[in-house]
């Protein structure tokens, strides 16, 4: 995957779930420890928590699977990393 299909991809997913990603309230200065990593170049910490994340998705997907629950039925065109 190459960086166009990335900014593509979490373009789409903003625009698409806007409603939801805004209704996440995140811990009391989250955007300054961002802003503070990002001054300080410190993409290795970024990496990590976007990694962290994606396992923690993972393990919601896995759970939700194991108790039953069913996702929402794939949009035509779209690939294993579109959600």
């Amino acid at each position: 995957m190459n960086k166009e299909l990335i900014e593509r991809f979490l373009r789409d997913m903003r625009e698409k779930h806007a409603a939801q990603i805004d209704a996440v309230a995140l811990p009391e200065g989250t955007t300054e420890f961002i802003e503070d990593l990002v001054a300080a170049h410190n993409s290795e910490t970024i990496e990590f928590m976007v990694k962290l994340s994606y396992l923690m998705g993972l393990q919601t997907g896995f759970s939700a699977a194991l108790s039953g629950a069913s996702g929402p039925e794939p949009e035509p065109g779209r690939g294993p990393l579109q959600a």
